[in-house]
């Protein structure tokens, strides 16, 4: 707390009462003149159970900022998607959910573009969008050496109607599902 002493003024009884000897304290209180608003964490969203021709696909939080890349509910989709890498999907999930392919904007610069097994074609309506966040911790596993990891299985689903609105949530957004209607 800052010594605010020095900046007040003492009152004097001087000429109105006489001194009774009392000490005469200050007591401060104060609230921050920047007030931060924070968004209050919203409960998780239940997902629906995918229909036959659904498809749930990755997109990564920083390639969706670095690309500027924006994914709307009900819009019409036609990507090239890669496999999801499944470690990721395990540690967020815990096998709560599966995230069979994601669209990689760097998978061109380190795939073979001539084998057709990494590519997958889809087309389709946009027919949910969920924004998952986690909170990170440092991780105990010695080759992670201390770095920080999401908890496992602790991911949180939030449906949005595109990747620019946001909902409440813990932690930080680092990503979205995207479910595909073909």
């Amino acid at each position: 707390m800052k010594d605010l002493g020095s900046k007040l003024m003492p009152v004097s009884n001087k000429g109105s009462k006489p001194d009774t000897g009392v000490d005469v304290r200050y007591v401060v209180s104060y609230e921050p003149i920047d007030r931060v608003d924070v968004e209050a964490a919203e409960p998780e969203d239940i997902v629906p159970s995918q229909e036959p021709s659904d498809t749930d696909v990755w997109f990564t939080e920083w390639q969706v900022a670095e690309d500027g890349l924006d994914v709307a509910l009900d819009q019409r989709v036609d990507w090239s998607l890669v496999p999801m890498d499944q470690n990721w999907v395990s540690r967020l999930f815990a096998g709560r959910r599966s995230i069979p392919l994601q669209l990689d904007t760097y998978a061109g610069a380190v795939r073979d573009p001539s084998d057709p097994s990494d590519w997958t074609q889809l087309s389709g309506r946009v027919a949910r969008i969920d924004q998952i966040s986690v909170v990170y911790h440092p991780s105990k596993d010695p080759e992670e050496r201390g770095g920080l990891v999401p908890e496992t299985g602790g991911a949180e689903q939030h449906s949005v109607l595109s990747f620019r609105q946001s909902r409440g949530h813990h932690g930080e957004v680092v990503g979205w599902i995207v479910r595909v209607r073909e």
